[in-house]
């Protein structure tokens, strides 16, 4: 009987010449193998291996970033794919470190970089699903978390070194790559009322994505509020086109007046009109999302103003002794009859005052928290209710959201 010898793929080797072949071993410590056959006398497909030599190299460089990659929590697929991260460094005027001394990678792996002479940097193979990005200076290590990193998506973050060496977020943006239908997003999703009397640079962006998104002509864009009729002017508008989104900006000072009565807390859609589409054929389209409306307006507005506090009613103020308070400010506020300010429920259950204040130009009318959630039919946490607070001589009425929190009785 012939004992046939089975040699393994690794050993499979060139026989016109010598070869080498480098393995890998990653067992407790990790090893480079190096493997020399060299190849005499080839008889009837039989190989005669003349000299065999075996070289154990320990590597402690190698070891440690063996271990650091084994370690890593990332799937292949989510390291595979591919978002991009864009950042700038600016170094407070009291920080002592420098751009060179600054090392920015993402937690659990081997992706490191450092930023340029500018303070600017770009990880271009940032992994998907929650990210934890380390910012290391001199010996201090910051984490700054970016959560549901998308394929393709494309971020960019502003991040301040501090006097003590801690970096900070100050600002990220976000575009993300959508394939298929147009689809709008406004960055920010929260619109202040405040904006009415701010006169800054600052901007509310429609960010278009999808298929098609770099075939919108600039001039077929409209933006309207939630009743359609209400819009910016034309004129008002800027644009700008990327390798994944169509971005419309207009002044935020121009973006409250998009909603008649904007009450905080409550939601409203927001419209854009255009049309895309190749050469001569353009299809029109109507893309809607929502913001929410916070903050108050201020109280230099020459009209009567009010504002509830807080607007998150919850649910344990059936034991509660404290109070909700409604404040007045603007034209009149102060020939206001707190014994006559009444708040009314969704079922017009009425409550009256059981204090008031006047004091900085403004009135404080407060009322009882215990009688505040029970005139909300069934609070449910997650619900939102619309309440009235008027006067016995309904010389003024203004609706207000408010949202029910706490624990589901």
């Amino acid at each position: 009987m012939i004992n046939k010898k089975k040699i393994s793929p690794q050993k499979v080797i060139d026989l016109n010449s010598a070869m080498f072949i480098f393995r890998i071993i990653n067992e407790e410590s990790p090893k480079i193998c190096i493997w020399m056959f060299r190849t005499e006398d080839m008889e009837g497909g039989n190989m005669k291996i003349k000299s065999f030599l075996f070289i154990t190299i320990f590597i402690i460089s190698f070891m440690s970033v063996q271990c650091s990659r084994s370690q890593s929590p990332f799937s292949p697929e989510a390291l595979s794919n591919k978002a991009v991260l864009n950042g700038t460094v600016i170094l407070s005027g009291t920080s002592t470190a420098s751009f060179g001394a600054i090392q920015v990678g993402v937690k659990g792996t081997s992706i490191y970089t450092s930023p340029d002479v500018n303070g600017d940097f770009q990880i271009s193979n940032l992994p998907l699903g929650n990210v934890v990005v380390e910012f290391s200076v001199q010996g201090n290590v910051s984490d700054i978390q970016i959560d549901d990193v998308q394929s393709g998506e494309e971020i960019n973050i502003t991040v301040q070194v501090q006097a003590n060496n801690q970096a900070m977020l100050a600002h990220m943006e976000r575009n993300r790559k959508f394939t298929g239908d147009l689809q709008v997003q406004f960055q920010p999703k929260k619109w202040n009322l405040d904006w009415v009397l701010v006169n800054s640079e600052d901007e509310v962006q429609a960010r278009i994505s999808g298929d098609g998104h770099n075939t919108i002509p600039e001039d077929s864009i409209e933006i309207y509020g939630p009743d359609g009729i209400l819009t910016v002017e034309k004129t008002e508008l800027k644009f700008e086109v990327g390798g994944t989104y169509f971005k419309v900006k207009f002044p935020q000072e121009l973006a409250i007046p998009l909603i008649e009565d904007p009450m905080t807390g409550m939601e409203y859609e927001i419209t854009v009109k255009g049309t895309y589409g190749e050469n001569e054929t353009q299809t029109p389209f109507e893309l809607t999302n929502t913001i929410e409306i916070v903050g108050k307006m201020p109280k230099d507005s020459e009209e009567l103003s009010f504002q509830v506090n807080p607007n998150k009613w919850n649910t344990n103020w059936e034991t509660s002794s404290g109070t909700v308070m409604v404040k007045f400010w603007g034209e009149g506020f102060d020939q206001i009859d707190p014994a006559t300010v009444m708040m009314v429920g969704p079922d017009n259950d009425v409550i009256y005052y059981v204090a008031s204040n006047l004091a900085d130009e403004q009135l404080i009318v407060k009322f009882s928290k215990m009688q505040a959630i029970s005139i909300i039919p069934e609070p449910t946490p997650g619900d939102k209710h619309v309440i009235l607070i008027t006067d016995d001589l309904s010389s003024f009425s203004f609706e207000y959201a408010i949202e029910i929190v706490g624990s589901k009785k």
